[in-house]
């Protein structure tokens, strides 16, 4: 009892609790410095396994003097560690994927409230031929294309789509393009949408696209895929399209092989796979039922959306961003601005009294191939844009005249009265500020018309000098008198001014 109470005194309370409790006394890595250690080297970007850990940790016990531990016991700490050392061992992304807190959200009540576009290689194959280095003619059979597709997570409606070799911002362009034709045909009008999600790729170039196809945009944090939600739906979509096609590449590579394609048999059909064009063919059929599928609920849920949530993309701001060029420069005629499209002289022209007043520049046309009614004439510095209807043809005899042509000549007809009259009241105008000075100055001396003591330079200083009294500086002349009427012409020379 002696001993127990100077155990006490010395070391306190903790010399009653046995050893055995919760195995303390079996403990080899028992304060921070071994555990700090077992952390490093756990957490270990290499990700080394538990027999490696255990030996580099022995490696240290035996310079330090601890007591050496077993893979095992590696094991047990790698699991009451794991959260410190997941994000070393296995990355930030993975981290922020499985441990940090997610967030639970609800998808959009009606369309056009958000968007959010990616790129897919799909998984469709595609055999094409190319010629080597030594002029041989090798075919793979390996290819893919990529689909950019904007979805609108309503119902995971696929509002706008394109195909290409490879993600571009061209492709994300012709995307946005399809998204708003799309639009038109569904509603009528051209929508924007209220939302625009997308990843980092190309931000910056495609930044200003954006913030025209959209209201606000949000890109998702770096390497998220659980922000976006179109990533999931590439997966549907090879699930429940592309694994139907003889030329299915399977899934993912990290997918269990037991739920891949047979491989022996693709080597088989590879000669029977499509080109590029063919494969262009199969996901064009792919988004086409997919959108037949969706469209009747993507319609009714239109309903939701508000009015001030339709936000309309106007037909200059699509044409300026999406609009075709033919690579010319067109100036002003008297027929308006006639450029070549699609390989045909066109005539367009402007109700607006503006457009003629810059003959001198030369315009870049802008074009939609699927509707050349309308084109978009934007001038060289970019700061100068009209938007030109094609010109309206008359028929040259009354009797081929049809319902409309009237209106159409009368409408040219106001436009250049109301022109005629524009000009008259500028030249009006011009002449009124401007006949003073004419008057007053010019006149005089362009004419060099003397007042009656002969003076022409006297007026001019006085109204330049604004002098009262300039008797002072008057000159003094010589009357002259003037030739007597009748007077013959040999007499003229008795006149003469000295």
């Amino acid at each position: 009892m002696q001993r127990k109470f100077n155990e006490y005194l010395h070391d306190g309370y903790v010399c009653f609790i046995s050893k055995k409790f919760q195995n303390i006394n079996a403990a080899k890595v028992d304060d921070d410095v071994k555990e700090s250690v077992l952390v490093q080297l756990i957490g270990h970007h290499n990700n080394l396994d538990n027999v490696a850990i255990a030996n580099l940790y022995n490696a240290v016990a035996k310079q330090q003097g601890w007591k050496a531990i077993t893979p095992s016991t590696v094991a047990k700490w790698r699991e009451k560690l794991d959260l410190v050392t997941a994000a070393g061992r296995l990355g930030s992304t993975n981290f922020r994927n499985t441990k940090s807190m997610q967030v639970k959200r609800t998808r959009p009540t009606a369309p056009f409230l958000m968007w959010t576009l990616d790129g897919w290689d799909v998984e469709l194959l595609y055999q094409t031929t190319k010629t080597d280095s030594k002029g041989h003619n090798v075919t793979t059979f390996h290819n893919r294309l990529t689909l950019e597709v904007v979805l609108d997570p309503c119902i995971n409606y696929p509002i706008g789509y394109a195909i290409g070799t490879h993600e571009t911002p061209e492709l994300i362009a012709e995307a946005l393009r399809n998204a708003a034709k799309h639009s038109e045909e569904l509603f009528g009008v051209m929508l924007r949408a209220n939302q625009i999600q997308c990843d980092h790729y190309g931000i910056k170039a495609m930044t200003p696209l954006y913030n025209v196809m959209g209201d606000k945009l949000t890109p998702a944090r770096v390497k998220n895929a659980k922000a976006k939600v179109v990533e999931p739906y590439f997966g549907y979509l090879n699930k429940t399209y592309c694994k139907l096609f003889n030329n299915w590449s399977g899934f993912s590579i990290t997918t269990n092989p037991s739920k891949q394609p047979n491989s022996e048999a693709l080597n088989m059909l590879r000669h029977s796979f499509p080109d590029e064009a063919g494969v262009r063919e199969q996901i064009d059929r792919i988004m086409q039922m997919e959108r037949q599928r969706k469209v009747e609920q993507f319609r009714k849920l239109m309903e939701n959306l508000p009015a001030e949530r339709r936000l309309p993309l106007s037909r200059e701001q699509y044409l300026l961003n999406f609009g075709a060029e033919t690579g010319h420069k067109n100036a002003i005629e008297g027929s308006g601005l006639r450029p070549t499209l699609l390989g045909m002289k066109r005539d367009y022209d402007c109700f607006d009294v503006r457009f003629r007043q810059y003959a001198g520049k030369r315009w870049t046309v802008k074009y939609d191939p699927d509707n050349l009614h309308e084109v978009l004439a934007v001038s060289e510095d970019g700061t100068l844009r009209f938007m030109l209807t094609e010109k309206y043809v008359q028929p040259m005899a009354l009797a081929d005249r049809k319902e409309g042509d009237a209106a159409a000549l009368q409408q040219v007809q106001d436009f250049n009265r109301n022109l005629e009259q524009h000009v008259t009241e500028r030249l009006a105008l011009a002449y009124e500020k401007a006949q003073p000075v004419i008057a007053q100055d010019n006149i005089l001396n362009r004419l060099l018309i003397c007042d009656s003591r002969g003076q022409h330079k006297l007026p001019k200083a006085q109204k330049r000098l604004n002098v009262i009294d300039v008797e002072a500086v008057e000159v003094k002349t010589v009357e002259v008198p003037l030739i007597p009427q009748g007077a013959a012409a040999s007499d003229k020379d008795d006149y003469s001014i000295f």
